[in-house]
């Protein structure tokens, strides 16, 4: 019989994720924490104010779940998926609140506030290692009273959204300082030293945040806030960058195996589903062990040490099913 518990450890990205923890707070979000909110929405009699509080709740429970299954070790092709409902939620609050719609005005996330600017730039930063680029000017929309207004979210989202200009001015200067000064640096060596120096700091320049040290409060019944610690917007950064990330790659809060997809995603026809009218036609080809391969050329594992292996098409992809930092999965990189 399949060792569970073994797998779970040998596949959840960061050592601190109990797989009890993981179980009951995803089953409770579905059983209890959802069915509770759709029922308090469909009050009518509810004020605008507690309408907005829930929507508000919903999208960040949404979004914890989003981070929690990542740090769970869940593949990166089903996360992908996942997003589009992350930026839906949010979107739903947006519309609540009067930042979207027909005149739109404000912002969902006030960049002078840590607790909202974290968010907003972690959320840009996923959705760019996930390669749901897609996504960004939906996500920009929520953020529409800072457009231009801060240098870490602007280098984030103008390789993806026309007419966005250069920005001096940024809102938390740790660690995004060192950050932007790797950036600017046309020395790679200093690149990656400025770019280690800000993703070592990150976990200690958001202490007083929500989450900060609740991997301490955590127990098998659900109990505790822990969803995992990652910088995906330094991450994100490393990626559209090109910056060389082998000197800290192995921290604890870099999703190095998310760089690594960034890195090697191609965008390929949808071998399983035609298109929707109007849908975008290629996404990434994958295929787990034992399957067919679907197409003859190089695959890559993110979670087996980015190993390559050359394929015909029909032949069975090689195990095993779990690597040394999760679920398998083999991506196609070319011919």
């Amino acid at each position: 019989m399949e060792d569970i518990k073994t797998n779970f450890l040998e596949r959840r990205r960061q050592p601190f994720l109990t797989e009890g923890f993981y179980r009951t707070w995803e089953r409770e979000t579905f059983e209890i924490a959802r069915p509770t909110t759709e029922r308090m929405l469909a009050d009518h009699s509810a004020s605008l104010r507690d309408r907005k509080a829930l929507l508000r709740a919903h999208a960040s429970e949404t979004t914890d779940l989003l981070h929690l299954r990542y740090t769970a070790g869940e593949p990166i092709e089903k996360l992908r998926g996942d997003l589009d409902e992350v930026v839906e939620t949010w979107e739903a609050f947006a519309r609540a609140a009067g930042v979207i719609g027909a005149n739109p005005a404000g912002s969902i996330f006030g960049f002078g506030y840590r607790s909202e600017y974290l968010p907003a730039v972690l959320l840009a930063g996923l959705t760019i290692l996930l390669r749901r680029e897609d996504l960004l000017p939906r996500i920009d929309a929520l953020c529409f009273g800072f457009h231009g207004a801060d240098a870490i979210y602007e280098e984030l989202v103008a390789p993806f959204i026309p007419g966005r200009g250069f920005v001096d001015t940024w809102y938390h200067a740790e660690p995004y300082t060192a950050a932007l000064d790797a950036i600017d640096s046309d020395d790679p060596a200093e690149q990656s030293a400025l770019m280690k120096e800000a993703v070592e700091r990150w976990y200690a320049s958001n202490e007083g945040m929500p989450f900060h040290g609740t991997h301490k409060d955590i127990d098998d019944e659900g109990h505790g806030g822990y969803f995992g610690y990652w910088c995906f917007e330094l991450a994100a950064l490393c990626y559209l960058k090109d910056i060389d990330d082998s000197r800290f790659r192995n921290h604890l809060t870099y999703p190095k195996d998310l760089v690594d997809f960034a890195r090697a995603y191609r965008t390929e026809p949808d071998r399983r589903l035609p298109p929707e009218p109007g849908a975008a036609t290629f996404q990434v080809l994958s295929a787990r062990p034992g399957e067919p391969c679907p197409r003859e050329g190089v695959w890559f594992a993110v979670h087996l040490r980015g190993k390559e292996i050359r394929m015909r098409q029909g032949e069975t992809m090689p195990g095993p099913e779990i690597g040394p930092s999760g679920a398998v999965t083999w991506y196609f990189k070319g011919p």
